[in-house]
């Protein structure tokens, strides 16, 4: 691929040479004196930086493409998550899924459908799995990456950090690991505007089965810990504007985003919580 981009560079760098060498020869019998090879030399060595830079701009260009966002969730410590949509694709391997969901097969190889999971709707599976399907997983901690490799062809994952933002004007949380959003929902704030807006992290406090102590054992599940009373919990209402008493809800309904979140979520997981403009967050209460 490099080889036959460069072939234009180097047409063009034989006809500077050329050039080059005519000009040299001209200014040589009108001026009777030694051509200038310094300069010569010069204009050599700048072609060779274009042809040089141009190929290393398309190696890394090759890398980045190469390169695929992987998930890891906190319930399942070790192990990492690739879209299987991504794997058939670049390890040209063909995969189905059972009638009743049960079982994948990829490569020919069949394995339990629980090593797999939902990532906005898209199928990713573990890393453990495409081993067991025959690929070669070489894992590099330090750098939070991994080769997949199958025959000649191979792609790399990368694990990128997680972090959480929610947006109190448009009452909608996003969750990001590297560049990737894996989580994009509504949520329901507190109605009088005390969910507190800033910086925080995650826990340390987690539980499937939070009750509350300030509301009557109000059951809150799936809940995880933004600050003092303040949690993220599952709830059947989640209404797209301000109605909780001041934790932030997740819907329990479709894909069960509360309870992927805290599924996902790290203790310590970054969380930014902004309040927007005054005038966004007035329209998105409901008329009295």
């Amino acid at each position: 691929m490099i080889r036959n981009a460069l072939s234009p560079l180097k047409i063009l760098f034989r006809k500077e040479c050329r050039f080059e060498s005519d000009r040299r020869y001209h200014h040589s019998n009108a001026q009777n004196k030694t051509p200038n090879i310094r300069s010569g030399m010069s204009s050599h060595l700048s072609i060779w930086s274009l042809l040089l830079a141009f190929a290393l701009g398309l190696s890394t260009t090759a890398t980045l493409a190469a390169n695929v966002e992987a998930v890891t969730f906190a319930v399942e410590p070790g192990k990492t998550y690739v879209p299987l949509s991504e794997v058939s694709s670049r390890l040209k391997w063909h995969s189905s899924l059972s009638r009743d969901g049960s079982t994948l097969k990829i490569n020919g190889t069949s394995l339990p459908a629980k090593q797999t999971r939902l990532v906005n709707g898209v199928v990713w599976i573990q890393l453990d799995a495409l081993a067991s399907a025959g690929a070669t997983i070489s894992a590099h901690p330090e750098k939070s990456e991994f080769d997949i490799a199958s025959g000649r062809r191979h792609f790399t994952a990368i694990t990128g950090s997680k972090r959480i933002e929610v947006d109190l004007a448009r009452q909608r949380l996003y969750a990001y690991q590297g560049r990737l959003i894996v989580l994009d929902t509504n949520i329901s704030s507190g109605r009088y505007g005390n969910t507190p807006a800033g910086h925080f992290t995650a826990g340390p406090y987690k539980n499937r089965m939070h009750y509350s102590s300030k509301y009557h054992n109000a059951p809150m599940p799936w809940s995880v810990q933004i600050t003092g009373h303040i949690f993220f919990h599952g709830f059947s209402s989640v209404p797209n504007y301000p109605a909780s008493h001041g934790c932030i809800r997740v819907p329990l309904t479709g894909a069960n985003p509360a309870r992927f979140l805290y599924e996902w979520v790290d203790v310590g997981t970054p969380i930014e919580i902004s309040r927007g403009h005054k005038e966004e967050i007035r329209r998105a209460l409901p008329a009295s």
